[in-house]
């Protein structure tokens, strides 16, 4: 039977705790106000409460070939992404959406389903101490559960119903198996590479980085085993494929054409737009350091310091290894010329957990390890370094409490490295991706019964989801349309979401004569901004 300690299961509902206090976007007055509805979080949370109906309408019948071809084959079925990362937010959905009220007049209960992100980014925290805790004890455990719950970026995706904390989740429980059974000088057994291959699998139903993971596991297993690689990588290979394939109902509708849509779409997709140092890229376009300086600018001052102590000290184990190359990888990939990168670190965030235990890793000592092996030694630790230890801990736990966690605006925060979002603006780093200012505090100061143009608008649907899924948008009666930049036919009020690498020059300023009339701020930097074109007149 799996016992867990007491540190995991403190630190996944500490996790649980601390994501789901801001995952409503302007429900009910008085309860803690999350993001703003973020851009894809309608199609992930109606794709994921479609297919959660029909697992409760066909039950296992869905993976028969009607059940298929009439889940999956149906036009209302988006094969943008796999179904896992979208089934958690939909039994997220399903669950909890009876319990939160405020949504009653909405299509879906957007709070209900970020629940699922939370869940997934708790899991997540729990399995990465379980694992610290056993390999290493509790002082690295400890440390791991404090820097993952306040590194922003981590928590700020939780809020959201996304799909990058699922994706975050699958990815280690993907690299777990891998950590604990491919990094001994044998190889894994048939079995284990097979368990492995499944995970891997999963990982692979969640979210297309699951192909990240061949090139690490093949560099790996070769350089660790040589030859004696050729029977665990085989083994990988054919689970984790097969659990995929069969898995997806709606491969099997055209199995080569499907296979080539989906793996062609992340690739032949429209252009989205950087804005990196004060200059406007293409997403195939970007400068390669882009991945390395958006992950170092996503730490937070705990890691940071643990990093610096940690390779000043001690040398790599083989699962320190492992665990950098697992970081290298992806970042390598999205550093590769015409490899389209946008929205910040969004798309390689799964690196951030492996920094995050390679900087707890500063709480262990080589010289406690028996020698030539993982496990723990049985002599008790000092008490000095128990003590110190302990007091070290202390003061990282304090960091959440003046992090931006507990901001609504979490995801868009800078760490120390850019100087903070002000220190980031400054150099000309993007404001926000995904207009997260626009929740409740903001929608309060925009007029009832008004009109309001927005600029920029991302896609065909974004102001339609907004009206329907935002219950304070409704019963304020406000109306949004998309701004044609024909300033002598659109008076009134005008919605600027400062996306800047969207936005363009001339609005991101006040124009002359114009009034603010609401804005969203982290820290001095402008995330979204209502401003009356025409002041003289009432909207």
């Amino acid at each position: 039977m799996l016992r867990l300690s007491w540190i995991s299961i403190v630190s996944f509902f500490t996790a649980l705790l601390l994501s789901s206090m801001l995952v409503d976007h302007g429900t009910v007055e008085g309860r803690l106000r999350g993001p703003g509805l973020t851009i894809d979080e309608s199609f992930n949370i109606q794709q994921g409460a479609y297919l959660v109906d029909a697992l409760v309408q066909h039950g296992p019948l869905i993976f028969s070939p009607s059940g298929a071809q009439e889940v999956f084959g149906s036009p209302e079925y988006l094969p943008d992404h796999p179904p896992m990362g979208r089934v958690v937010l939909g039994v997220s959905h399903y669950l909890t959406s009876w319990c939160i009220p405020g949504s009653e007049s909405t299509s879906y209960n957007v709070p209900a389903a970020r629940l699922g992100s939370c869940f997934a980014f708790a899991m997540m925290v729990l399995l990465l101490t379980e694992f610290c805790q056993r390999r290493y004890g509790w002082a690295c455990a400890v440390c791991v559960a404090i820097l993952m719950i306040s590194t922003p970026g981590l928590i700020g995706h939780a809020r959201l119903a996304a799909l990058e904390s699922a994706t975050n989740l699958a990815w280690i429980a993907a690299m777990l198996p891998l950590l604990a059974w491919w990094t001994d000088a044998r190889p894994p057994s048939t079995l284990r590479a097979c368990i492995s291959g499944v995970f891997w699998g999963l990982l692979l139903l969640t979210k297309v980085q699951g192909v990240l993971l061949p090139p690490i596991v093949f560099l790996w297993a070769v350089w660790q085993f040589r030859w004696q690689s050729l029977r665990p990588l085989v083994c990988w290979t054919i689970c984790g494929g097969g659990m995929f394939l069969l898995a997806w109902p709606w491969l099997w509708l055209d199995p080569i054409h499907h296979l080539q849509q989906y793996l062609g779409r992340t690739s032949d997709r429209p252009t989205l737009y950087c804005w990196y140092f004060g200059e406007r890229f293409a997403d195939k376009q970007v400068p390669w350091h882009y991945p390395f300086v958006m992950t170092l600018f996503a730490l937070p001052v705990g890691t940071l310091l643990c990093l610096l102590a940690r390779f000043r000290r001690t040398r790599p184990d083989s699962i320190d290894q492992l665990l950098a190359l697992s970081i290298a990888v992806p970042l390598i990939v999205f550093a590769l010329p015409g490899t389209p990168v946008y929205d910040g670190n969004r798309l390689f965030l799964i690196v951030m957990p492996a920094i995050i235990v390679l900087a707890g890793r500063e709480f262990c000592r080589f010289d406690d390890r028996k020698q030539g092996t993982n496990e723990p030694s049985r002599s008790p630790l000092p008490r000095t370094i128990v003590h110190w230890q302990a007091a070290v801990l202390g003061l990282l736990a304090l960091q959440p409490f003046g992090s931006p966690i507990f901001s609504p605006y979490a995801i868009s925060q800078y760490g120390p490295l850019a100087g903070g979002s002000n220190g980031a603006a400054w150099m000309g780093m993007e404001s926000s991706y995904w207009s997260d200012g626009l929740n409740s505090s903001f929608w309060e100061q925009v007029p009832e019964n008004s009109t309001v143009f927005v600029a920029p608008v991302s896609h065909q649907f974004q102001l339609q989801d907004i009206m329907s899924l935002v219950p304070i948008v409704q019963q304020r009666n406000i109306r949004l349309v998309p701004y044609e930049y024909d300033p002598a036919r659109q008076e009134g009020l005008l919605l600027l979401i400062h996306r800047l690498a969207d936005l363009r020059p001339e609005l991101r300023v006040v124009p002359p004569g114009a009034t603010v009339i609401a804005e969203a701020r982290l820290e001095n930097v402008i995330l979204a901004r209502l401003i009356d074109t025409n002041p003289g007149k009432s909207p």
